[in-house]
């Protein structure tokens, strides 16, 4: 055992004085820190008192020191493992013990080598636990709501409304345009309620075909379709006792929706190709981007799984809505980038916080990080400026004529790859992020926030080398 590190403390419970002895003695030449007594009064006051890690208890012929010792432990130190000794041959009940809280059993008379291998899983397996707990910590303050960055009036009163609903197993229905995080909403709601050690399932419903998001929802048997070659569970079963995140609801097919209904009335999933059904724990929240009201409106989504599903209504408002919180946001993701990048940390001139500003963000929040994503990949300065900023999609407005040659807008440098030619600007801008990373296409896509492809035929397209990078660095 590393001499830097804490020793696991044992508490040795027997009142035989040579079990007792042997234990304590196997034990210490273990490297552990062992503390021995000889009667259950005398175990309970070290328990309230000292912090152990593992308390081996030998029983009485009516098990009440182990029961005691159990119900000592759960109510002063819960996080504390249990073994149980017994004599040989004696009648007790270790189901009764091991409900208690009892990790293992030992039986006298004693083999120091099974001794030593039931305290090393034993301690292993608090081990475990202690760091699972940690994860489910990380896990909660990761996807807490204080992780959601906002400081508009609006994003405040969001927050707190959220945090009162996180607390009741009410349906939620999220709405609001992409990219404004209605996901990051949905997961501090589970982390911030009883059900955050369960999972959390978030489903696409626009991502599968409509013949298999019934079977991916509600599972389905062997047989029941040409490709069930197996059966398998569903999503909404797979989640029991958690919580399920049904994004863009409104892609969603109708016979699924009446299945759907059915289940938040009932909380029972039926099987494609069964007729059994089962009881399913799982709370449901659900979003769109679109309006389903209209949708109701025009027949093409449930009144009566609408109604099931708004019973908190809460929505998300673009960012051009809400201006006050770019310039947060931005401070947050460069924090970010630079710690995924392991690079200084950025700044941005008051300039390029203006600029940020004037724009209208029609992908919203995720169109921001990606932004400055794009922002830091291009400058070689930590302070990013005004120039720095280059936005990324098709130029032409519902108000303005077509035109195949797309134009760059003075002071904004917008990098339009969907429509139009390659003007200079553009051409520039993409050597460069070619250029700073070593011509490595999956890279310098990311960067620009176009697909590998797109880029692949810009290149061919207008014949780029890295012989004209060198127009940009000259």
């Amino acid at each position: 055992m590393s001499p830097e590190k804490r020793p696991f403390q044992l508490l040795v419970v027997d009142n035989e004085t040579s079990s007792r002895k042997l234990m304590a003695d196997t034990l210490k030449k273990e490297g552990y820190g062992v503390t021995t007594a000889a009667t259950c009064e005398k175990a309970r006051e070290l328990i309230r008192r000292e912090k152990f890690d593992l308390v081996l208890a030998g029983l009485t012929p009516d098990n009440q020191t182990g029961l005691e010792v159990a119900q000592c432990l759960r109510t002063n130190s819960p996080g504390t493992e249990f073994i149980v000794v017994t004599s040989e041959g004696s009648a007790f009940s270790v189901g009764e013990l091991i409900q208690a809280g009892a990790a293992d059993y030992l039986t006298k008379p004693l083999v120091s080598e099974h001794l030593r291998l039931r305290v090393k899983k034993a301690l292993e397996l608090r081990r475990m636990k202690e760091e699972l707990t940690t994860l489910r910590q990380h896990v909660a303050m990761s996807y807490g709501f204080d992780n959601i960055i906002g400081v508009s009036r609006v994003m405040k009163k969001l927050k707190a409304t959220a945090r009162r609903v996180a607390a009741t197993d009410i349906t939620v229905l999220i709405t609001g345009p992409s990219g404004t995080g209605k996901e990051l909403f949905a997961r501090a709601i589970h982390h911030h309620f009883n059900r955050r050690d369960r999972r959390f399932v978030a489903i696409d419903c626009g991502a599968i075909p409509e013949q298999l998001l019934e079977s991916e929802l509600f599972g389905h048997t062997k047989g029941s379709f040409t490709s069930a070659h197996q059966s398998r569970t569903g999503l909404l079963a797979a989640a029991d006792g958690g919580t399920v995140f049904l994004d863009e609801l409104n892609n969603m097919p109708m016979p699924v929706q009446a299945k759907l209904l059915r289940f938040l009335q009932d909380s029972v999933i039926r099987p494609v190709g069964t007729s059994k059904t089962h009881k399913v724990d799982v709370r449901i929240i659900g979003a769109t981007n679109k309006d389903l009201a209209e949708m109701v409106s025009a027949n093409r989504f449930r009144e009566d799984l609408y109604y099931r599903l708004n019973v908190i209504p809460l929505y998300l408002p673009p960012l051009s809505e809400r201006p006050e919180d770019i310039e947060v946001l931005t401070e947050y993701f460069l924090r970010k980038i630079a710690t995924e990048l392991e690079r200084p940390a950025f700044t941005i001139s008051r300039e390029a916080v203006a600029k940020l500003r004037r724009y209208h963000w029609p992908g919203n929040v995720r169109e921001l990080e990606n932004t400055l994503k794009r922002a830091v990949a291009l400058s070689r300065e930590t302070v990013l400026d005004a120039d720095s900023i280059v936005f990324v999609g098709p130029l032409v407005r519902p108000e303005e004529p077509t035109n195949k040659e797309a134009t760059v807008e003075e002071g904004t440098h917008r990098l339009s790859l969907k429509v139009g030619r390659l003007d200079d600007t553009q051409r520039t801008l993409i050597l460069k992020a070619l250029d700073q990373n070593d011509w490595n296409f999956t890279r310098t896509a990311a960067q620009l926030g176009i697909g590998r492809t797109t880029l692949w035929r810009k290149i061919k397209k207008y014949n780029l080398s890295r012989e004209t990078a060198g127009e940009v660095t000259a």
